[in-house]
C-alpha cells in the first residue's frame, strides 16, 4: 500500500520504517523542517535499538520519503495516513493538548481523495473525540484508530511482533482496509469502537505501572521485614495467575506515556459520580517510592561514611537516550536539593544542565554508586571492578 505517516517522533518513525521493511511505499511529513533534512541524510533523530538497521537499509529508504509539508505529496496514490503527532499534557489545564492531532486532521481534510482511510495512532481521550471533530468540523464516522503499543528500547521487535492489534472505527470499508495491511502480523485484531479502542490504550498504560508501583512497594514491604526480595517476588510470579513478566522494582518508573496517560484516565470521570481508588493512587504510590530511594541512597552514602553519590544512567530505562521523567534526574534534582554531592554517569547521553561525567574512570574514591537500570555490554563488571579498586559501593535499586 501506499502509506503517509504524519509525525517522526518514536511511533510514527518506527511504524514507518516497518511498514517499509513490508515492502510499503512510506512518505513521512513532518513540520519540522531541520529534522526532514536529517532524515533526508540518514540522521535519525533518536536512539532506538535496531531502528538504523531497517532504516538505513537501502531498499527501505528507496520506499520512504520525508516532507515537510503536506502540498509535496501526490495524495491520489495514497490508501491510509497514519496521525503520530504528540498529545502532550497541558500543564495549565492539567489534560490533553490536541492542537497537534486537530492540525493534522485539519490538513488531511482538505484534500481531495475522500477514499484515504484516516487512522489516529495518538492517544487521545475518549471523551476527547467529539471535541476535536467538532472543533474542525470533521466527520468522526470518517476515522479510525490504531492505539499503539510499542516500548522505547524494543520498538522494533514489538512493530513486527505485536501481542494483539486494537482497530477502532465506525466505518466498515475503512476498518477492513486497515485489517487488509495488517494482514501478514500474526496477532489478534480486535475491531471495536472509537471510545473502546482508546480506553484499552489508556487501560493499559494504567495497569502497567500499577504492576510495577506493586513490585516496589512489595521492595519497601521486604526490606521492612528483613526479606529476601529476589525471593519474594520469584514466588509471587510463579503463580500463574501473576507471572514474572514486567514485574521489576526499580527507583520508580517513568517515561513520556505512564505518567501522562495516569493523569488523564483520572481526568475521565468525574469524581463525585465515581470512585476508582486503585487507579486515583498509582501515581501516588510512585512518588513515595521515589522518595523511599533517595533516603536509601542517603542512608547507604551516610553509614558508610562515602563522599559522593554517582548515579548511573541517565535516561528513563535501559536502551533508549529518552529522558523524559526520567527517574535518574528527578532523583538527581532532589538530592541537589538536600544538599548531596551527586554527579551523573552516562557514556552515550549529553548533559550540559547537570553534573555529568562520561567516564568510570572520572568516579571519585569513596563513591555510593547507584546503578539505575541493567546496564548493557560490560559495563556493569566494569564498574564491580572500578569500585573494589576505588573505596566505592555499588547499589542496585531495581534489584
Amino acid at each position: 500500500m501506499n502509506i503517509v505517516i504524519v509525525g517522526t517522533g518514536y511511533v510514527g518513525l518506527v511504524t514507518g520504517v516497518g511498514f517499509a521493511e513490508q515492502g510499503h511505499e512510506v512518505s513521512f511529513i513532518d513540520l519540522d523542517t531541520s529534522k526532514i533534512n536529517k532524515l533526508k541524510n540518514k540522521d535519525l533523530p533518536f536512539y532506538e535499538p535496531e531502528l538504523d538497521k531497517y532504516f538505513s537499509k537501502d531498499e527501505n529508504f528507496e520506499r520512504m520519503s520525508f516532507n515537510a509539508d503536506y502540498a509535496s505529496i501526490n495524495w491520489n496514490n495514497v490508501e491510509v495516513v497514519f496521525i503520530c503527532v504528540q498529545t502532550p499534557n497541558n500543564s495549565d489545564t492539567n489534560s490533553v493538548d490536541t492542537k497537534f492531532l486537530e492540525s493534522a486532521i485539519t490538513e488531511i481534510s482538505n484534500i481531495k481523495n475522500k477514499d484515504i482511510v484516516v487512522t489516529v495512532k495518538s492517544t487521545i481521550p475518549p471523551y476527547e473525540i467529539d471535541n476535536v471533530c467538532n472543533n474542525i468540523g470533521f466527520d468522526k464516522n470518517l476515522l479510525t484508530f490504531n492505539p499503539e503499543f510499542l516500548r522505547e528500547g524494543s520498538a522494533i521487535y514489538d512493530f513486527f511482533n505485536p501481542d494483539r492489534i486494537i482497530i477502532g472505527g465506525l466505518n466498515e470499508e475503512k476498518i477492513n482496509k486497515l485489517k487488509k495491511l495488517y494482514e501478514g502480523f500474526n496477532a489478534d485484531i480486535v475491531t471495536t469502537d472509537p471510545v473502546s479502542s482508546q480506553l484499552i490504550k489508556y487501560l493499559s498504560n494504567t495497569y502497567l505501572p500499577m504492576r510495577l508501583s506493586f513490585a516496589n512497594e512489595a521492595t519497601r514491604l521486604s526490606e521492612y521485614s528483613g526479606a529476601n526480595l529476589k525471593d519474594v517476588l520469584r514466588g509471587i510470579g510463579l503463580d500463574s495467575r501473576i507471572g514474572s513478566h514486567y514485574f521489576r522494582p526499580s527507583p520508580s518508573w517513568g517515561g513520556s506515556c505512564f505518567p501522562k496517560d495516569l493523569v488523564e484516565v483520572n481526568n475521565f470521570y468525574n469524581k463525585e459520580e465515581l470512585n476508582l481508588p486503585l487507579i486515583s493512587n498509582i501515581m501516588n504510590s510512585n512518588n513515595e517510592h521515589l522518595i523511599w530511594t533517595i533516603k536509601q541512597l542517603q542512608s547507604l552514602k551516610n553509614n558508610n561514611n562515602l563522599k559522593k553519590i554517582v548515579l548511573v544512567g541517565a535516561a528513563f530505562k535501559e536502551d533508549t537516550d529518552d529522558l523524559r521523567n526520567s527517574p535518574t534526574i528527578s532523583v538527581y534534582k532532589m538530592l541537589m536539593e538536600m544538599g548531596e554531592e551527586v554527579i551523573i554517569l552516562d557514556t552515550e547521553i549529553e548533559l550540559p544542565d547537570h553534573n555529568n561525567i562520561s567516564l568510570i574512570t572520572d568516579i571519585t574514591k569513596n563513591s555510593l554508586i547507584s546503578v539505575m537500570y541493567p546496564l548493557k555490554n560490560d559495563m556493569n563488571s566494569k564498574l564491580v571492578d572500578y569500585a573494589s579498586k576505588n573505596e566505592c559501593i555499588i547499589y542496585y535499586p531495581w534489584s
